[in-house]
């Protein structure tokens, strides 16, 4: 396999954008459960909100770099 200079900055620049889309996610994230929590008999454990704010990066992460890489080397062809 080989791996393209375009592709790489493609996925760089994918990545970025997907940092920024991560925060609007994590915003949203949080003011669902904030809203969850003053539910009554609602018991989170406290390490919840982190777990899945740590997957949906990793997630996020992966899927903006590889769009970045598959739409950088077909420009470059």
């Amino acid at each position: 396999m080989e791996v393209s200079l375009a592709g790489l900055i493609g996925a760089f620049v994918g990545l970025m954008i997907g940092i920024v889309d991560f925060g609007f996610v994590a915003m949203l994230l949080r003011r669902a459960l904030e809203k969850r929590t003053g539910s009554t008999g609602v018991i989170r454990r406290p390490g919840t909100l982190e777990t899945v704010l740590k997957a949906a990066f990793v997630v996020n992460a992966i899927v903006f770099a590889g769009l970045g890489y598959w739409f950088g080397a077909t420009m470059a062809g």
